[in-house]
């Protein structure tokens, strides 16, 4: 069983290193490495160049793109595993035995289509701060996906039949991983395992971990996706992205008053059982 794995890697030289080193590493030798770069300006073409060179399973095969999303969908386009995933370039797994765990996980349940694992957040210098919960509320569960997709992206492997059927979107920027989750999940089976296999760095430009009108206004899309362009979740989102929106335009005081929108929001997607979207 071969495991593909997609890296998308723009300007993120400084943890492009623990990310590739986590892939050599693997005590499972059967997979590939498929690099996306989107162009990056600092040294991430040059590690990326020695580690294709040292060892034939690491691919650039990209370097333009539209997106995130694009960059994924190109390197996956080239992939010919039979277990798909990704990493971010500011991402890494944990332990050596990611790729055999994930292996045995499929071979012991051959009907899932999707695994999800845990993991744990990293600090920018690498060193391990909690563990990633998402799901705070005691009722949480994958049952609730349509209200909470809530899925730890690189700790979550999938099957080529899985990647075949369901597609990236490019018009999503900030939450393509969390569409085609919850796309996945519509018409694949999942299984969540506890096991820590990945490591999500928290640098302060994370893209899902700020709070962007942009990207507010794209969960507000995905909400009308799920539940229909009259969708009052989608309503509700777009005019709390219109709220963030003109907080950017007086970061002074937008700042502070994001935030309260943000703990607002957030507060009252949990106390309604998600019934109320998050941001």
């Amino acid at each position: 069983m071969k495991i593909s794995i997609a890296v998308a890697s723009y300007n993120y030289g400084r943890f492009l290193v623990d990310c590739l080193e986590s892939l050599a590493g693997q005590d499972y030798s059967n997979f590939e490495v498929l690099i996306a770069d989107g162009g990056s300006q600092d040294e991430s073409l040059e590690i990326i160049a020695r580690y294709c060179e040292k060892d034939s399973r690491f691919r650039l095969v990209s370097t333009e793109d539209r997106g995130q999303a694009d960059a994924i969908q190109k390197a996956l386009g080239q992939a010919t595993g039979d277990v798909i995933g990704f990493l971010n370039a500011d991402d890494m797994y944990l332990c050596r035995d990611v790729f055999s765990t994930v292996v045995e996980s499929f071979r012991q349940y051959p009907r899932v289509g999707v695994f999800t694992f845990s993991a744990w957040f990293v600090e920018e210098g690498g060193r391990t701060i909690k563990r990633v919960n998402h799901r705070h509320h005691p009722l949480d569960s994958l049952a609730w996906m349509k209200f909470r997709p809530q899925i730890v992206q690189p700790a979550t492997f999938w099957s080529r039949e899985v990647a075949t059927a369901i597609p990236f979107h490019e018009k999503f920027h900030y939450v393509f991983d969390t569409v085609f989750f919850y796309q996945a999940y519509q018409k694949f089976s999942f299984l969540e395992l506890s096991k820590p296999v990945a490591a999500y760095r928290l640098h302060g430009s994370n893209k899902s971990m700020t709070v962007r009108s942009a990207r507010i206004f794209e969960l507000a899309e995905f909400e009308r996706l799920k539940f229909g362009r009259r969708s009052l979740r989608g309503l509700y989102l777009n005019v709390v992205g219109q709220l963030a929106k003109v907080c950017e335009r007086y970061p002074v005081v937008g700042r502070p008053l994001i935030k309260i929108v943000y703990l607002s929001v957030n507060s009252a997607s949990f106390l309604s059982f998600y019934r109320l979207p998050g941001i």
